[in-house]
Formats: structure tokens, sequence, C-alpha cells
């Protein structure tokens, strides 16, 4: 099966010029012998090893390489990475069953070089935020569980261990996130703020979170958004909040405050199910109502937050939304299945 690009992704333009060398000396048919006889031969081997440094050097090796710079050694742990990526997810086979001639055949495999770069460059997002996470998790509300491996739930917290479920990783897919602004580094995903949020979600669902499960947890929740968008500029741990003024950021917090006080359980419950994706009937099923009183409680979420915000500027109307959505999927225990 094809690879799909996220539009507008730094990666998306996988059609853009690059020089392909004389693709009229190739010969289809003997790739696709060799891919019968071998899978990945010399054949496929030299074509790989000479996209490999014509893509690659196009980026920047401070995300997408494992070292500084794109040298021998950082060139061939691509090659290596691009051969793997074709074995495993059968794009040979795919090349060889697709391609109308050796141009096309060349063309796909340059793809496969962009491809294993997003792969490269979704780690390093979620890496980071990982490490990010597992310090946050040393301070409080957090403490730390188990040693080995290494775990941790919220301070004060008996529940016992539960697998984390599908809701869980889409009530952290909806929380608010960074936008990207640049191209030099991997992003921050969240602000710290968020961050902290999101744990408490994962440990109030989970009991108690492994650094595995941790780690499983904000793969499969930011994968989309980490291939889509994965760059930010040296801000991109601060609160982009920061655009408000000091009267504006002391109001908005205000105006969130009142927000999460008034908003009843079954008001936050709906309001965490519509950004997590949860259908009207799931939403009515949680709360233990019917879909009409499921709707009179939507209108009446609603109607609160349009008369806290209807008067407001578009800077604290967009910060308290940010702040509303975590503390709301929090406040509705998002994470529980």
């Amino acid at each position: 099966m094809a690879d799909e690009v996220i539009p507008d992704s730094p990666l998306s333009e996988i059609n853009e010029e690059l020089d392909l060398g004389d693709v009229s000396t190739g010969d289809l048919q003997a790739l696709i012998d060799e891919h019968i006889q071998q899978k990945l031969g010399p054949l496929w081997l030299r074509e790989i090893e000479t996209a490999v440094p014509r893509v690659a050097r196009r980026y920047p090796p401070a995300v997408y390489a494992r070292s500084f710079e794109w040298d021998d050694d950082a060139i061939r742990d691509l090659v290596q990475d691009v051969v793997e990526r074709m074995l495993v997810k059968g794009q040979a086979e795919y090349i060889c069953d697709t391609a109308n001639d050796f141009g096309h055949a060349r063309a796909l495999i340059y793809r496969q070089v962009k491809m294993t770069l997003i792969d490269r460059r979704q780690r390093t997002a979620v890496d980071n935020l990982f490490d990010r996470a597992v310090e946050c998790l040393s301070a409080p509300p957090f403490k730390q569980a188990g040693k080995k491996p290494r775990s941790w739930r919220l301070s004060g917290s008996t529940a016992e261990p539960t697998p984390y479920s599908r809701r869980l990783t889409a009530a952290l897919a909806a929380l608010p996130r960074l936008p990207g602004h640049g191209a030099e580094r991997a992003s921050a995903i969240w602000t710290t703020e968020t961050l902290t949020d999101a744990l408490n979600v994962v440990c109030a669902a989970v009991g108690e979170v492994t650094e595995l499960d941790l780690r499983k947890i904000l793969d499969e929740s930011l994968t989309v958004f980490a291939t889509a968008e994965v760059v930010t500029d040296d801000a991109g741990t601060e609160d982009r909040s920061g655009e408000l003024d000091p009267s504006d950021r002391i109001m908005a917090n205000d105006i969130t405050e009142r927000l999460i006080t008034t908003l009843t359980r079954e008001e936050a419950t709906l309001l965490a199910g519509k950004w997590i994706g949860d259908s009207d009937g799931d939403i009515a099923r949680r709360l233990g109502v019917s879909r009409p009183t499921a709707a009179k409680h939507k209108e009446s979420a609603y109607s609160k937050v349009r008369d806290e915000l209807t008067s407001q500027n578009e800077a604290v109307v967009g910060y308290v939304f940010g702040r509303l959505q975590t503390l709301v999927i929090a406040k509705a225990g998002g994470g529980a299945p």
C-alpha cells in the first residue's frame, strides 16, 4: 500500500524537482526480477544509495540525521533505514507493481527516502516530548511509583493500574497544540502547562503509567500531528498566549476559571466528548441520558461559553478556548474508556 503524505506538511512536495539522473538508462524488468529473487539486491541498493544523499541534504541534519551533519556515516545510516522500511512495509513490491517504467520506479524510490525522513522527524518530536514528560512527572502533582521499570501516578492516588484505551489517546490528540514556526528543530508540540494537564489525564485514566506505556500513548496520540507539523522556533516550549498583554491575560484566566467552575459535570463531559470526537449517541450513553437531554446540556454549555466570550477580542478568545479545551477534557475524565 502506498504511503500517505499529510497535505501542507514540510515533506508534502514529494514531486518537487530533483535530479533523478538519466532515467532512460535503467531497466525496470531487471529491478522486478531482482526483487523476486533477492528482495533487495545490488540494483536496488545502488538506486537507494544514489537517492539518499540527493534527498537528505535538502533537510537539516539536526532534525533528520542522527548526527550534526550529513556525513558518510549519517548517509549510510539513512540508507539502512530506507532499506528496512521498503522491506518491512512492502514498498519494494509496491514499486514493482506500480511503476510504468524505470523513471517511475526511480521516482518512487526517491519518495521512499522522503517517507523515511518523515518517520525520523516524527520520532524526534515524540522523543523530545517524552523527555519533557518524564521531567514533568518528577514533580507534584505526580510521584514515582516504580523504578524497574519506571512508573508514575498522581500523588495520593491508590487506583489500580489499568490498560490505556484508544479514547485516552483520542483525548490527548484533541488537546491544543503549538503551531510550527521553523524548520530547524523538532516541535515541543505542547506548552508545559498543557503537557502537565495531559499527564494528569493519563494518570487519572490508567492509575499508574509505565515509561513504556507512556511512550506508546504519546506516539499513538501524536502520530498524525508529528508527521504534519513537527518543527517550531526557539520559543516552542513557551506559552503562545504571550501575545496577550498582562491585563488581557488576567481577564482570560478569570474567564477560564469561571467557565470551569460553572460548567456542570454533564456539560464538561459533553464538551470533552465533542472535542475528542465522540458521537452524540456515545456522549448520551456516557451521561446516562437520552439524546434530547444530552442536546439540552450541549445548548447550556454553549450558552455559557458564548456569554463569556462574545465581547472579547480574538487573542482572549483563542487563549480561553485553548485552556478550556484542556481543562474540560481533564475535568470530564477524558481518558476513561
